[in-house]
């Protein structure tokens, strides 16, 4: 975030704002912690770990919908406050409101309910409000479009934050327990279907590439190998950490989930991080070090081919760029497999790299491990490239077109030519169907002042 034009009283607002965050995620980490300890136990101490973890959970699910419901109260304010110092306190305030949700859902996914779809809509919350924070920053207003875009994002958390109420007195009443999460006819857990299943509606926006949420219901295809111990993963973990000198690796606990996963925490060079290992076949899944950006080396093109080189080192063949984004000297890329000249949106790792000492310093592979296998590339293609590109899109004006398989509902995909064009300086994908030549699917991009579509 530009912070060089913010008022004295922006900047202490937004300090406060950083120490709230990272002080709610320190405790919010913690708890998750401990709660891992306590799942350590031995059988002898159910019922103890029982109480401890249902209580644990019952503090995470309060903490959850107030997190909601201040949100639902900040944006409902953005309806009528036109004051720009105003609206960067009510941004604030819903920026940090929707990174304590993201920790106290991740919190609650460790009984294995599936919080993947309500965790994403709060990720986009967050993102989006920085985004228009940043607009602010600058001197610029907010748009039309920006005011739709948070009122559909009012009525959502609204919406979600009423559903989650409604348990409140069954839960202080003692006739609902979190321990029985994630099971049949489990009223919790529905709530976080109706958004994965598009109940619950809200708006689809693009913060950092196309499709780098990738599928709403994944199961892990590319993991091979035998399962690993605990202890091979800590020398996997010092195998991936290239340019750290000697890391020193610690064993965390198990993980579950749709990939089940060994946890580590790791030291290097004056840094920490996290890391993620799959039991099976120890295919690192995500990694990420708490290193600071004062002088940068490295421009984006260095930066791009870093994590190109990156991604060849552990493994991951013929992987293309498709997204770069710099944000406070570090590089966040988006790299997808490619094939026959065709990008596959589905197989998409995230790179992040330090443009201070060409180190990679953030990892995330999970779309990759979901869906990449040997596919059948003997695709029906009937439109031509120049047709797609000088059709009809309204309003829109095209720059450029290539072939991409992109996700779509039900775990399918689909062969399209991804058109990518702007409107009143807003971007947009249109993807058509190779075959047919019909849209089958339109996004927008939001941070189009900072992202870049790498052709």
């Amino acid at each position: 975030m530009d912070t060089k034009n913010m008022t004295d009283e922006q900047h202490a607002t937004l300090k406060v704002a950083h120490y709230f965050i990272f002080a709610i995620v320190a405790l919010l980490i913690g708890a998750v912690i401990t709660l891992g300890v306590l799942l350590g136990i031995s059988l002898d101490d159910g019922k103890e770990l029982s109480r401890k973890a249902d209580n644990g959970y019952t503090s995470s699910y309060y903490t959850l919908t107030d997190s909601l419901l201040q949100i639902e109260t900040n944006l409902s304010k953005m309806r009528v406050v036109r004051t720009p110092s105003f609206q960067s306190e009510l941004l604030t305030m819903t920026a940090i409101d929707a990174e304590v949700a993201e920790q106290c859902l991740a919190t609650l996914s460790v009984s294995g309910a599936d919080m993947t779809g309500t965790v994403k809509f709060c990720n986009q919350v967050g993102d989006f409000c920085l985004y228009l924070l940043k607009k602010l920053d600058n001197g610029e207003s907010l748009s039309d479009t920006d005011y739709s875009t948070s009122d559909k994002l009012y009525e959502t958390t609204g919406l979600l934050a009423r559903r989650l109420n409604s348990l409140s007195d069954k839960i202080s009443a003692g006739e609902y327990t979190f321990s029985d999460l994630g099971g049949e006819d489990d009223a919790f857990s529905d709530v976080f279907a109706d958004i994965a299943d598009g109940a619950i509606e809200y708006p689809a926006l693009i913060y950092d590439g196309p499709f780098s949420d990738g599928l709403d219901d994944p199961t892990p295809v590319a993991l091979d190998g035998e399962e690993i111990t605990p202890e091979r993963g800590i020398e996997l973990v010092k195998g991936y950490l290239f340019g750290y000198d000697s890391p020193e690796v610690t064993y965390q606990g198990e993980l579950g989930g749709y990939i089940e996963c060994y946890a580590y925490t790791f030291s290097a060079d004056g840094v920490t991080g996290n890391a993620m290992l799959s039991k099976k076949g120890g295919a690192l899944v995500m990694a990420d070090v708490n290193d600071s950006v004062e002088n940068p080396q490295y421009d984006k093109e260095q930066g791009v081919e870093l994590a190109r080189q990156y991604c060849e080192k552990i493994g991951l063949e013929s992987m293309s760029a498709v997204w770069a984004c710099v944000t406070d000297s570090e590089l966040y890329v988006n790299l997808c497999y490619e094939e026959d000249g065709i990008i596959f949106y589905p197989d998409m790792v995230k790179v992040k790299v330090s443009l201070e000492t060409g180190r990679i310093t953030g990892f995330e592979a999970r779309e990759y491990i979901y869906n990449h296998t040997q596919r059948d590339t003997d695709y029906t293609v009937t439109v031509t490239e120049e047709e797609a590109l000088a059709a009809s899109y309204g309003e829109m004006t095209t720059e450029s077109v290539r072939l991409a398989v992109i996700p779509l509902d039900a775990g399918s995909e689909k062969l399209t030519y991804e058109v990518y064009g702007t409107i009143d300086g807003y971007g947009f994908f249109v993807y058509v169907d190779a075959a047919t030549g019909k849209a089958v699917k339109v996004l927008q991009v939001i941070d189009s002042d900072e992202g870049e579509l790498l052709m």
